[in-house]
């Protein structure tokens, strides 16, 4: 079951993803003669776990995301804007410590945690390309996050215990750097990492949750 639901969200990220990518080209100005660059790509991040009654470490999530780059001038150095989004689908099993009965004694339960994340990011980037081929960029700008936090307790867990939904905004800046190496003229490889530092809070579950650190993915890169 829970196998299938996974099939079901990356089915959905894949679909976010590609019809973001069609509505990019109209974000992007199309004034400059020079082709845009996009990347679609996969990777891995880690999110702090800051609720002190869940055990089991931080958050290692996977992500899934697009991004278009336009350049305004340049010859082997390049620079322009740059847009993007980061998505992610996390569902982990988790122990929760928690009071029961009228005596304030703990019970630890079982509690599946499910995560949606949206990281938006909007800036500018140089470049540097000494041949068609091969590109290198760097990126900066602020960014706007997304987050929603699903907590289902185990069928044999207290009446108290109940499951809880909560979502939160957040805003923050990243820096990221890529490299680009086309096979052909229009498509290509692409390897990438990015530091961002944001807060999305919680007020009602898990607080103010840090979302900061490395993101490092893979991809493809094309033209249009």
């Amino acid at each position: 079951m829970k196998t299938h639901m996974k099939i079901k969200q990356w089915i959905i990220l894949i679909i976010c993803t590609v019809i973001y990518l069609l509505s990019v080209d109209n974000v992007l100005s199309q004034e400059a003669t020079e082709l845009s660059t996009g990347h679609a790509f996969y990777g891995k991040m880690i999110i702090p776990n800051n609720d002190p009654d869940l055990e089991g470490g931080d958050y290692d999530v996977r992500i899934f995301g697009a991004d278009a780059q336009k350049p305004f001038g340049g010859g082997t150095f390049k620079y322009g804007i740059e847009t993007g989004a980061l998505f992610s689908l996390d569902s982990d099993v988790r122990r929760f410590s928690a009071s029961s009965g009228s005596g304030g004694g703990k019970v630890t339960i079982s509690v599946d945690v499910n995560s949606l994340l949206i990281d938006y990011f909007f800036g500018g980037y140089l470049g540097f390309e000494p041949a068609k081929w091969f590109q290198l960029k760097v990126g900066a700008g602020p960014l706007l996050i997304y987050g929603k936090r699903e907590t289902e307790p185990e069928a044999s867990a207290p009446e108290e215990i109940t499951s809880e939904s909560e979502s939160g905004f957040g805003a923050g800046l990243y820096a990221r750097a890529g490299i680009d190496i086309f096979l052909t003229e229009e498509f290509g490889l692409h390897v990438g990492a990015r530091i961002s530092e944001s807060t999305l809070s919680f007020e009602d579950t898990a607080g103010k949750v840090d979302v900061d650190g490395w993101q490092y993915y893979f991809g493809i890169a094309f033209h249009f």
